[in-house]
Order: C-alpha cells, then sequence, then structure tokens
C-alpha cells in the first residue's frame, strides 16, 4: 500500500470514528466532564449547579428518582476514583444533546443535555447494568 493511500484511509477512518464528539459544542464538553467529575467527587454544589431543576433518574434497579430525591441520596455517598466514560456517543436532537457512555465498566448512562438561559444542564438520565 502507498504512503498516499495509507494516508487516506486514516484520513476516512478518523472522519468515521470521530464526528459525533467532534459535533459537540466545546461549552458542552466541557460541562460534561466538569458533572462527570462532580459525580465522582460527590462534589454537591457542581452536581446541582448543572442538572436541571426538573432533572428525573431512572437507576439500574428501576428506581425513579426526582432532583431533590436524587440530591438526597448522592450527599450519603462517598466520592470514588474518577473514571472517564467508556464507548461515548454524542447524538444531537434538535436544541438536545443526547450522551451515552459506559461508566466504570459496568453501567451503561443515557444523559440527557438542554441548554437553559444558565448554560448546559443535564435534564434526564438513565442507567442500565452492562452486560459482562
Amino acid at each position: 500500500m502507498t504512503r498516499a493511500r495509507i494516508s487516506g484511509v486514516v484520513a476516512f477512518l478518523c472522519l468515521v470514528a470521530g464526528p459525533v464528539l467532534a459535533q459537540v459544542p466545546a461549552d458542552l464538553q466541557k460541562t460534561m466532564d466538569e458533572r462527570d467529575q462532580a459525580v465522582a467527587k460527590i462534589d454537591v454544589a457542581t452536581w446541582d449547579r448543572l442538572t436541571a431543576d426538573d432533572f428525573t433518574l431512572v437507576d439500574d434497579t428501576g428506581a425513579f428518582m426526582t432532583k431533590a430525591q436524587r440530591l438526597a441520596q448522592f450527599k450519603t455517598q462517598k466520592p470514588t476514583p474518577y473514571t472517564a466514560p467508556q464507548r461515548v456517543q454524542v447524538k444531537k436532537y434538535g436544541d438536545a444533546y443526547v450522551r451515552r457512555f459506559l461508566n466504570g465498566g459496568n453501567l451503561w448512562v443515557l444523559d440527557i443535555w438542554v441548554r437553559q438561559p444558565a448554560g448546559w444542564r443535564v435534564a434526564a438520565v438513565q442507567t442500565t447494568t452492562a452486560k459482562k
């Protein structure tokens, strides 16, 4: 294979593999990262600030929680080492972004991000136990 052909294949693979995250606005990516870190650190103030008031969670046990319920539960948890999300997929739907990722290898997380007057906020999260 020629050098030009190899370069073309690499460029094609980058275009195919990379557009999902490349399309995420920089301010949204920063906010996602900040909230992910807040979850690991149990940083209540940051979690609260980056979570919409009408937030809902359905966890891997099927429990449904409002923001107030999740915040109360969140405050009882202990910090964990930060693990960057794996197998991340982000897709834009109108004015919202849906992110799917594997968290720490044992949970699939789907979160929905919306832009509000104060900035990007997560409006809903659903988690599912990952098959091994």
